[in-house]
């Protein structure tokens, strides 16, 4: 407590030490360092929003708004409306309130920053996971595609060239129920992802569906058993539909079936030549040397030296006779040389079966009415065989086989004459109008008579008289009197409640004077 006092004493004397303008800069300084303080404690504790789904239309919004406020957790929207965030530590607890919603994953990269506190060396791979998204959205916006997952797998860069390692991806499709996925579509899928990602090769690229079956191949049809019966089924029923068609529009339909059964080599094969042509040389380089010397010398006598042999001081020799002849042809030719380098793609037909089985029409058909119609154009089973054979390529050379039979189909039609009558085609519509205004007219017939039926219905009192108007008449005058004597009509009244009693104790009425007339026409 000592020390307490002894410290408030000094700042107590230090703060009257002070002038006035002293003590305003220090009240002033001591407010600022507070609010500096308070305000780095309350950015501190403030939550960090992360982009939880953009590209979102104004329905999409609310919708996803909504669901935020009800499962109770923090928002901001952009300035825009179209990006929702939410705190770093609900961001797993809103992806599953909004499962049901919308898809998350797929509208939404993962971001590039990961914080103050995050390491650098892990830029690389949230980089790699962002193209992972990309791509996998993109795939996802094919016709035959519901969802996408792609994984690269990119090794760390090196100097060193014996270290690298080549990047590789694959893709997990969930392919629409229904739909039928082509081996062009893989490849298509293969394209994308190769040139998406830098250094990757497509021979690096594997295409998959959720139920294991592999979609893409790296080596054309030698990839896998299931490319080569694809490419077989589609070659053969194409032929089939080529032949079939044409005899259905010559006999009629369902009077041929065509069936075709192709052999074919999926072996792909890499053949180079070179061919030398003997009569077509060509000269590449010519050397020619000749050289001749004729005639006397004089021999060389004296010591050796240029004194000896030079002027005056030269000695006279014996001269010998010289004769030198050198000749020298060198020629070179090269023969015509023709290089082919083949490639045979794999997928060539080597041979093809064809089975046929037609209802040839009779010569004549029967009219319908007992006599016999035009003679029917009428064919053989070589015509019908040369027509398969030019629609399905057939060619002897690969020894093809084709086979026809003519006899009735159980599912083709007979043939009727069709009957001479009239034409109600051309009439449909004008049929079709009068009926609709015959159903109106009926419609209104059955509607008047309703409303006739509805009129109320007059029953006749027992004992009226003569007829409607006399019972009117007199309705009317007793109204009247009424109107006019309304004492006369209580009397009446009382007289007639009066006669009831005595009608019922079984004594005689009695009426009233002088208003008997009325009360008897009363009655």
């Amino acid at each position: 407590m000592s020390f307490l006092k002894e410290l408030t004493n000094q700042l107590t004397g230090l703060w009257g030490g002070w002038s006035r303008s002293q003590q305003v800069i220090m009240v002033v300084s001591g407010v600022v360092c507070l609010a500096s303080i308070i305000g780095v404690g309350v950015w501190a504790t403030r939550p960090e929003y992360i982009a939880l789904i953009d590209h979102l239309g104004p329905g999409e919004a609310a919708e996803v708004v909504s669901t935020l406020e009800s499962a109770g957790i923090d928002y901001k929207l952009n300035f825009s409306g179209s990006a929702v965030s939410v705190p770093r530590q609900s961001v797993s607890t809103a992806r599953l309130a909004l499962k049901d919603v919308i898809d998350t994953e797929s509208t939404q990269d993962e971001s590039l920053d990961g914080g103050i506190w995050s390491d650098p060396g892990l830029s690389h791979v949230r980089i790699l996971r962002q193209q992972e998204s990309r791509l996998a959205r993109s795939i996802a916006q094919m016709r035959t595609v519901r969802n996408a997952t792609v994984h690269i797998s990119q090794p760390e860069p090196t100097p060193f060239v014996r270290d690298r390692e080549s990047t590789k991806a694959s893709v997990v499709l969930d392919l629409k129920p229904g739909t039928h996925f082509t081996r062009a579509d893989a490849q298509s899928i293969v394209s994308l992802v190769s040139h998406g990602v830098e250094g990757l090769d497509p021979m690096n690229v594997t295409v998959l569906d959720t139920e294991g079956r592999l979609l893409s191949s790296t080596n054309g049809f030698d990839a896998d058993v299931t490319g080569q019966l694809e490419y077989r089924n589609r070659l053969e029923s194409d032929l089939a539909a080529k032949a079939e068609t044409m005899l259905s529009q010559l006999l009629g339909p369902g009077r041929a079936v065509v069936r075709v059964t192709a052999d074919v080599d999926f072996t792909e094969t890499e053949r180079e030549e070179t061919t030398y042509d003997p009569d077509g040389k060509v000269k590449l380089s010519e050397e020619v040397t000749s050289e001749q010397t004729t005639g006397m010398q004089a021999a060389a006598a004296g010591p050796a030296g240029t004194a000896s042999n030079v002027g005056a001081n030269a000695l006279a020799g014996s001269r010998s006779p010289t004769t030198t002849k050198i000749e020298s042809n060198k020629t070179e030719y090269a023969n015509a040389e023709v290089r082919d380098k083949v490639r045979e793609a794999p997928g060539k037909i080597r041979r093809l079966t064809v089975a046929a089985i037609v209802s040839l029409p009779s010569a004549t058909a029967d009219a319908g009415d007992g006599t016999a119609a035009a003679p029917a154009p009428t064919y053989d089973k070589t015509q019908i065989e040369s027509i398969i054979k030019q629609a399905v390529g057939f060619d002897l050379q690969r020894s093809d086989e084709i086979e026809v039979l003519d006899a009735p189909l159980l599912g083709a039609p007979e043939q009727f004459a069709p009957p001479e009558g009239f034409a109600w085609t051309q009439y449909e519509k004008l049929l079709r109008t009068l009926s609709l205004g015959l159903a109106s007219i009926v419609a209104l017939l059955l509607g008047v008579l309703l409303i006739r039926r509805m009129k109320p219905v007059i029953v006749e009192a027992e004992g009226a008289g003569d007829g409607s108007n006399d019972v009117a008449q007199r309705i009317n005058s007793l109204s009247m009197e009424a109107r006019e004597n309304p004492e006369a009509l209580a009397t009446a009244l009382s007289v007639w409640l009066g006669e009831t009693e005595t009608s019922d104790d079984g004594q005689a009425p009695q009426t009233v004077p002088g208003r008997g007339k009325s009360s008897a026409r009363a009655a």
